[in-house]
């Protein structure tokens, strides 16, 4: 049996934070953890590094940690970039590279091959938890430009219909003191909002009544807001993400002198216009003046409300979604379920960039999938006409005519079973 701490003594240090429930030997070379309670699925990374070592035990210890080091390394800079990899480079290497075990509980390498200079070769293959690592990275500030959180821009309208009154900040609307109330209703979701999503590593961005609608262009200063306009204003601001939403207050239809509170939010990409968390709900309150019942039900009911979209956008935050283009591929072919599974499976293999695939209508000869894809359409396009999949033959066209961009027309993907 190898003695895990000989084996990668560096990776010991420092592991605070983790709980080994076990060894298991693998194939008699590889030992591993047993999986902690990681809520995602372990993605397949194979590496192949060489080593010079004189025996072929020191050999397999040196490939070994090259591919955890190796693996380490090059997800965390197509995470964060090379150009914040370069910056933060001891950081990563101390707190990431060195603590790969925390994010790679799996290790399997392959049979030692003698290469012609008289070294070792093998390939090695590793499951490794992204969720897990992007956290980390989180954790650490190397998925924002500065020291601070990713920051989000609230767009938060707040409507009485029984007063026929609204309040909007990008209108302006902060110095009206017909509209205090409905004020004092937004500060208190806002800053509910703020305080669960810095548990989640984002800052939203409180805005001083009045501080910023002055400056900015008529443009903007609509009732609502054009997804357009929305992500001009997270870019005017800097913010990575918007957060539209809406607290409604009217007449309640059950009992007489009571209130109906409706809220909906929506949080966006500023780079890109699909929502990646939304809540919404509705609230009975107590008989009562709007201004006193009304405040009350959101005091007791926004920390639950602003939990569930926090986890919302820091579950699309860790998967890497929220800097993913949605991209259309269909496949054209007769599969069972099974092999459709496996497609799914060998697809997400071959390509880290990506991050989620989801099946979205299937016929008697053709799938089509939505992927979420970290890089630009062309580049999944060439991706794909380099693409192996074990078991199948593949020929890749833009669509029926050559056309397709992936977006308002998918990518075709012929498959034909080898079996």
């Amino acid at each position: 049996m190898i003695d895990w701490q000989n084996l990668w003594p560096e990776f010991r240090a420092n592991r605070r934070s983790e709980k080994i429930c076990g060894l298991v030997l693998v194939l008699g070379l590889s030992l591993v953890w047993i999986k902690p309670t990681w809520a995602d699925e372990l993605m397949t990374v194979t590496s192949e590094p060489t080593s010079k070592a004189a025996s072929s035990a020191e050999a397999s210890r040196e490939i070994q940690m090259k591919a955890l080091a190796g693996t380490a390394r090059d997800l965390t800079i197509e995470m964060i970039g090379e150009a914040r990899y370069t910056k933060n480079r001891a950081l990563v290497e101390s707190k990431i590279v060195k603590e790969a075990p925390r994010f790679i509980p799996f290790v399997v390498p392959g049979e030692l091959v003698r290469t012609p200079d008289g070294g070792f070769k093998a390939q090695v293959e590793l499951k490794v938890s992204t969720v897990s690592l992007r956290k980390l990275i989180m954790d650490l500030g190397l998925l924002s430009d500065g020291q601070t959180p990713v920051s989000i821009l609230p767009m938060l309208a707040v409507t009485d219909r029984s007063k026929t009154l609204s309040y909007r900040w990008w209108n302006g609307d902060g110095g009206d003191p017909q509209r205090q109330t409905l004020m004092e209703w937004h500060r208190d979701l806002q800053i509910t909002l703020h305080r669960e999503l810095m548990r989640q590593g984002f800052h939203l961005l409180l805005q001083p009544e009045g501080s910023m609608s002055s400056i900015l262009p008529m443009a903007f200063k609509v009732e609502r807001a054009s997804q357009q306009d929305v992500q001009d204003l997270g870019q005017l601001t800097g913010a990575s993400m918007v957060l539209r939403g809406d607290l409604r207050v009217r007449e309640s239809k059950e009992v007489t002198g009571a209130w109906t509170v409706q809220i909906k939010m929506v949080v966006d990409p500023v780079v890109r216009g699909r929502s990646v968390a939304e809540v919404s709900r509705s609230y009975e309150t107590e008989i009562g003046p709007t201004e006193v019942v009304v405040r009350k039900v959101i005091q007791k009911e926004a920390e639950e409300l602003s939990k569930d979209l926090a986890t919302q956008v820091f579950e699309a935050w860790s998967r890497g979604t929220l800097t993913t283009t949605p991209l259309r591929l269909a496949i054209r072919g007769q599969f069972s379920p099974q092999q459709l599974v496996e497609i799914r499976q060998l697809l997400q293999r071959a390509h880290r960039e990506i991050k989620a695939i989801r099946e979205r209508s299937i016929e008697q000869e053709r799938v089509d999938f939505e992927i979420d894809w970290s890089s630009t359409p062309q580049a999944f396009v060439e991706k794909m006409k380099a693409m192996d999949l074990p078991g199948y033959q593949e020929k890749v066209s833009s669509d029926a005519q050559g056309s397709g961009d992936g977006s308002s027309a998918p990518f075709f993907l012929e498959l034909k079973s080898m079996q």
